[in-house]
């Protein structure tokens, strides 16, 4: 089914528009949809996409239809949805949920519609609306209860993708060093642009380890692109995160797969517990957080990864989290209680984590 033309805001989702959107869904019980309200979510700057929640009315009683759903668009702020586009984010979650969702152990919102149109380079996605879950506060940091879960469940991710065919067969889903130039020539702008914002939220030693990351940029997203490789979520952190609790059980719901990648599989968990958790917690649980992790690996099947080479991938893993913090940044705009959170977890908690990394020895590796 072709849906066009897409909508460009969630005010021209109407009735009619996402009746033909549904219609594998409700195809089978002759209902349309005769009513749609939406409400913003999450929209403009400091925001990757605009979210907003649809609350819908049926002309029929249905057990199939849903009565609301998650809409997923462009962000409205230009340079933010130009950045994306080109960088191929939109069309990269657009084709997760077609190809990908189905094929990984780790759970992800029910889809249904996941639509992009390369003249337009816009794109929507209908995904189950999962607020009735907890969704903790990225800020407060997660508890040391819910990473051993989520890291369990990484592990599993990961080794069910370890260097599997289905990498190669998903072209659109970039190896980690693609790109790799354009973050490189980008960093000094991006990084400028972030002291500028930032100036005095920038530990010193954090301005150091972006000195000495800044000629090897390319280099480290080099690394992380080769063999053994998995497919990585790259924006693996607490805001992308629902759990369920007892008495259903506990459970993890992974979404926003726009940064998806082929890499090395530490730095999803480098990312997670460097940005998640509250620098106490995850000094006093990283080591036994890690080891759960590769361990998980080594009983899903994984046997080609020493402890070693995984320590080597963590700390570089590391290190790339510079780039991408200059990156985000630099690009998006935030303002009053969304800096304050992003100083807090971009650059406290990662400046923190990368105090553990010997960085020269590192970077003197790369060759």
């Amino acid at each position: 089914m072709t849906l066009l033309p897409l909508p460009a805001s969630l005010d021209e989702i109407t009735p009619s528009w996402l009746t033909r959107a549904l219609a594998p869904q409700l195809a089978s019980e002759n209902v349309n949809v005769t009513g749609v309200e939406s409400e913003t979510i999450a929209e403009g700057v400091g925001f990757a996409g605009g979210l907003g929640r649809l609350t819908i009315e049926y002309d029929l009683e249905s057990t199939s239809a849903p009565k609301t759903l998650i809409a997923k668009m462009p962000s409205s702020h230009e340079q933010t949805r130009n950045l994306l586009t080109t960088l191929g984010v939109y069309e990269r979650e657009v084709r997760f949920y077609q190809s990908v969702a189905s094929e990984i152990p780790m759970r992800s919102p029910k889809c249904f519609v996941a639509h992009w149109d390369s003249q337009s380079k816009r794109f929507i996605l209908l995904l189950e609306d999962l607020g009735a879950l907890r969704f903790p506060d990225q800020s407060a940091g997660c508890s040391v209860e819910d990473a051993e879960l989520v890291v369990t469940d990484l592990a599993k991710l990961h080794a069910s993708m370890w260097n599997n065919p289905l990498l190669k067969e998903w072209a659109w889903a970039p190896a980690w060093d693609a790109g790799a130039d354009l973050f490189a020539a980008s960093f000094p702008m991006w990084w400028g642009k972030f002291q500028e914002d930032f100036s005095d939220a920038i530990p010193d030693d954090f301005q150091k380890m972006a000195d000495m990351v800044a000629p090897r940029v390319a280099a480290i997203k080099t690394r992380l692109a080769q063999r053994p490789v998995t497919l990585c979520h790259g924006d693996f952190r607490l805001a992308n995160m629902f759990f369920e609790d007892p008495p259903s059980g506990n459970s993890l719901t992974v979404f926003d797969w726009q940064a998806m990648r082929i890499g090395r599989a530490p730095y999803d968990l480098a990312y997670f517990l460097a940005g998640s958790m509250t620098v106490e917690d995850r000094s006093a649980h990283q080591e036994r957080l890690k080891s759960r992790y590769h361990e998980g690996l080594v009983q899903a099947g994984v046997t080609d990864y020493s402890e070693i080479d995984f320590e080597e991938d963590f700390g570089y893993g590391l290190l790339d989290l510079v780039s991408f913090t200059a990156m985000v940044g630099g690009n998006l705009s935030f303002e009053g209680e969304e800096a304050q959170q992003f100083i807090d977890g971009a650059i406290v908690r990662v400046a923190d984590a990368l105090s553990d990394v010997d960085t020269e020895r590192l970077i003197a590796n790369l060759g």
